[in-house]
């Protein structure tokens, strides 16, 4: 299990050292490395990496994603480290009602977030999902102070439009750690990445 964790680069398909630091931190001091008997949903899949890794480590997973095509190289992933009857992949958007309540003891996404019309609906939506004590962790790109916003505007000026550039606040980072018990957030400075890692109540507040 730990020589899957050294191939987070793998894994994590784009972000960088930054990225795979965090995720790593994650793994090591908040999810372990032994998932045998846990349910995992993963939202945003993608091409299925970081899914197939989960189950690699002995969970059983869903990944959803809006997109179809990826969703069928993700099944090509899975088929390629033998982990088929670990995952189930299914195309979905924004809501997750198809998703049964108390049902997962981890949500995971990377870079979702961010993109996510209304958040604080979407994040009661996520504790939904978990089962009292379940764990959520979030990797997300970060605004950064003003300077570094300015840097990455003029190093991506060629490439895209950066004034359409979504990322996450220290707003939406507080709506989170307002949502979830024993929130913990960890950053990375160059590029700005945060993580955010928290439980859903075992106990539901009183009235």
């Amino acid at each position: 299990m730990g020589r899957l964790l050294q191939d987070l680069d793998y894994f994590m398909e784009w972000g960088g050292r930054s990225w795979q630091s965090l995720m790593s931190y994650a793994f090591e001091h908040f999810l372990g490395t032994d998932l045998r008997g846990q349910q995992v949903l993963e939202i945003g899949s993608r091409y299925g990496k970081m899914t197939c890794l989960f189950a690699l480590l002995g969970a059983k997973v869903i990944g959803i994603d809006t997109e179809g095509k990826s969703l069928l190289i993700a099944q090509q992933e899975a088929a390629k480290w033998k982990a088929e009857d670990a995952v189930l992949f299914i195309k979905a958007g924004g809501d997750l009602s198809i998703i049964k309540d108390n049902s997962f003891d981890v949500v995971f996404s990377k870079s979702v977030l961010v993109m996510v019309p209304d958040l604080a609906g979407f994040l009661e939506e996520v504790k939904q999902k978990l089962k009292p004590g379940g764990k959520i962790v979030f990797l997300e790109n970060a605004k950064g102070p003003r300077w570094l916003h300015l840097l990455r505007a003029v190093r991506h000026m060629r490439k895209w439009d950066y004034a359409q550039a979504r990322y996450f606040t220290s707003q939406e980072v507080k709506m989170v750690s307002q949502v979830f018990d024993e929130f913990v957030m960890r950053s990375w400075m160059f590029p700005p990445v945060i993580l955010m890692m928290g439980c859903k109540p075992k106990v539901s507040n009183p009235l």
